[in-house]
């Protein structure tokens, strides 16, 4: 018999060899043979061709494959055309026939033939991928057999022929444990569907198609050294070592198959260089058996093949392949190793969080020179754009904790809080960010607090027309005895006014919502006709504040969760005036303006809704007692905070 075959492949063995941890090198995981998984590093595409030659004493050279790959997010695509992976088999069938007196043997020859494939993989974190490929192969048979004619009188020779087509689909799965240790599962022949032969001469004849599985291991003792094992479950393997020193990649494999001899068949050798644009791998296969085997074409009908690539009946071969990296997506630079939300949202606090963070994100510069991070973050309901943070330049290899700041929209407004999305980014040089995370953040509704006086300014500020308009519209209706007044006691006597007028409609209700850090808005107390120490405050100081009358939160501290709250205003006197509104200097506080002058200031307690002057009683004697006689303002037990 003579044997005369190019190549096709299936199963683990591959002609590059087996090399390991997956990112050393790309050109190996266009084999489908032992990456059933159709795991790619490259982030793009990818397009890699193989060229060889066997030695069967010719040498016999050809294109083996063409290949391309496509990386889109975490899904990699993959194609393969091979139009030299084929094997044929020549045989004589052992019958002759006498033409004019000469005899001629009959022959049969068959070709086995890989066309095509396909690959999907999916990336589902860092340590799992799983993916699968699907093949097309095609196996045409013929055979010359007798044909008698006239009875058994007359016989002449006819070629019987059969196309025999199917496709073969495996899976496979990747684990990377760690940075030392990775583990491969795959299927062998799970899914071959297609026809069968149906004359009789070809039954038999198919490659052989027996269901398996297979697993391998590779272990990474030092930075630049691997190892890894492959078995299979018909009790074949292959060990091996690879290894690189800079662009420089070299690898040995040694492998068993159960149907060859000896039981080390031979060592698949491998070098290669390797740059982050193009692979270039120079591989082969040696065999340490007789490669000169001949068979008859009853045996191998018994035996049949199981695998193209690599049985009995295969040469030593060489290989050179190719593979250039395309890249039209940009290097990413830096990378999130996590962000932590250390502020939860309130709506009201509009520009508060202009100066103070709302998250950090721990971000490390994946290269050997500084980048500039762009930070940015857009939370899902509230922002339709990202809203940019500093900018922040982290050195080669460093991590560096990166704050993350917001714009809360004016028009913004929900009612109750919801648990919303907030997408963070950081970019480098590229328009695309390199990398992204989403982390769930709390929005809370307009009336919430986060329970600091000094953030009730926001609720102060924000109701200002209606304000403005409510203490018009009072004072309007008093000018004639505004306007009998010197025009030193104007600010005294519109704050008198505000107030008696203001708390005829409203009675003092304790917060069933306290808890919950709930605070009213001016024009809610007043349809409501009532409120806590807080939302009164709140009301009282935006009509003060809207008519151009200085004000200041005073912040009684007394340890508990719900602090106390109450007013004071600047009534534009000087020390030396005060006696045109009263003679008990207890009863108001001096305080130094921009100019550096005192000016009095009065301390209203809001709760007391009696009248102003009892008010003014009531708060004096809390601030005297509470700021003055105990210390509380020198202890920080309490704090006067400006509107403004």
């Amino acid at each position: 018999m003579a044997l005369n075959f190019k190549i096709s492949a299936q199963n683990s063995f591959g002609l590059t060899g087996y090399w390991g941890m997956p990112d050393d090198f790309t050109i190996p995981f266009y084999s489908y043979e032992s990456n059933n998984s159709n795991y790619f590093s490259h982030k793009d595409w990818g397009i890699s061709l193989s060229y060889g030659a066997e030695f069967s004493g010719s040498v016999n050279s050809n294109l083996y494959l063409i290949a391309l790959a496509k990386r889109l997010g975490n899904h990699s695509l993959s194609g393969r055309f091979t139009p030299g992976y084929q094997k044929e088999f020549h045989f004589s069938t052992g019958e002759v026939i006498i033409i004019d007196t000469t005899s001629q043997s009959l022959e049969a020859n068959y070709i086995y033939k890989e066309l095509f494939g396909l690959g999907y993989s999916y990336n589902f974190n860092p340590q799992f991928n799983a993916g699968f490929t699907i093949r097309f192969f095609s196996q045409d048979f013929n055979q010359e057999v007798i044909k008698p004619v006239f009875g058994d009188t007359l016989l002449f020779r006819e070629t019987i022929n059969e196309k025999v087509n199917f496709w073969k689909a495996d899976i496979g799965i990747d684990f990377i444990l760690n940075d030392h240790l990775q583990f491969r599962a795959a299927s062998i022949n799970l899914l071959n569907f297609g026809v069968e032969a149906q004359t009789d001469e070809f039954k038999g004849f198919e490659l052989k198609q027996d269901k398996g599985a297979l697993i391998s291991g590779s272990y990474t003792p030092l930075d630049q050294f691997n190892l890894n094992l492959v078995y299979e479950s018909s009790n074949s393997f292959q060990i091996g070592a690879s290894g690189f020193a800079g662009n420089l990649n070299y690898s040995i494999t040694a492998f068993h198959d159960k149907f060859q001899d000896p039981f080390i068949a031979g060592i698949v050798p491998a070098f290669g260089y390797k740059t982050d644009f193009f692979e270039v791998l120079l591989s082969g296969v040696k065999y340490f058996s007789n490669r000169k085997t001949s068979a008859s074409l009853s045996q191998f009908a018994k035996e049949g093949i199981h695998n193209l690539i690599n049985n009995r009946y295969s040469f030593d071969k060489i290989i050179l392949s190719f593979n250039l990296n395309i890249s039209t997506v940009p290097e990413q630079k830096a990378k999130f190793i996590d962000v932590e939300i250390v502020k939860d949202i309130y709506p009201t606090f509009y520009d508060t969080y202009l100066e103070n963070t709302i998250a950090y994100g721990l971000v490390i510069n994946l290269t050997d020179e500084p980048v500039n991070i762009k930070p940015s973050v857009k939370i899902k309901g509230m922002h339709t754009e990202n809203i940019q943070s500093p900018a922040v330049i982290i050195a080669p290899g460093d991590t560096a904790k990166i704050p993350y700041y917001i714009i809360v929209p004016e028009d913004f407004n929900i009612e109750k809080a919801i648990l919303s999305y907030a997408d963070f980014y950081i970019l480098t040089d590229a328009d695309e960010p390199d990398d992204h995370q989403q982390k769930a953040i709390l929005v809370n509704g307009r009336n919430a607090w986060d329970g600091k006086v000094s953030n009730l300014k926001y609720f102060i500020k924000k109701d200002f027309d209606f304000s403005m308009s409510y203490s018009k519209e009072i004072l309007s209706s008093n000018k004639e005895i505004l306007d009998t007044l010197p025009s030193l006691l104007s600010t005294f006597y519109k704050a008198k006014l505000l107030f008696d007028n203001f708390i005829r409609q409203l009675v003092y209700t304790s917060d069933p919502r306290a808890t919950e850090e709930y605070v009213q808005f001016p024009n809610q107390t007043l349809e409501l006709k009532g409120g806590d120490c807080d939302d009164l405050s709140v009301a009282y100081s935006s009509l003060l504040e809207s008519v151009g009358i200085q004000t200041a939160l005073v912040d009684y501290k007394s340890g508990e969760k719900i602090r106390h709250v109450n007013v004071l205003f600047n009534t534009k006197l000087s020390p030396n005036q005060a006696k045109l509104i009263t003679e008990n200097d207890n009863k108001y506080f001096l305080r130094e303006n921009a100019e550096g002058f005192d000016e009095v200031w009065i301390p209203v307690e809001t709760t007391s809704l009696t009248n102003f002057l009892e008010a003014w009683n009531l708060g004096a004697e809390k601030f005297n007692r509470e700021a003055i006689n105990r210390l509380g303002i020198g202890t920080g037990k309490v704090e006067i905070i400006d509107i403004y």
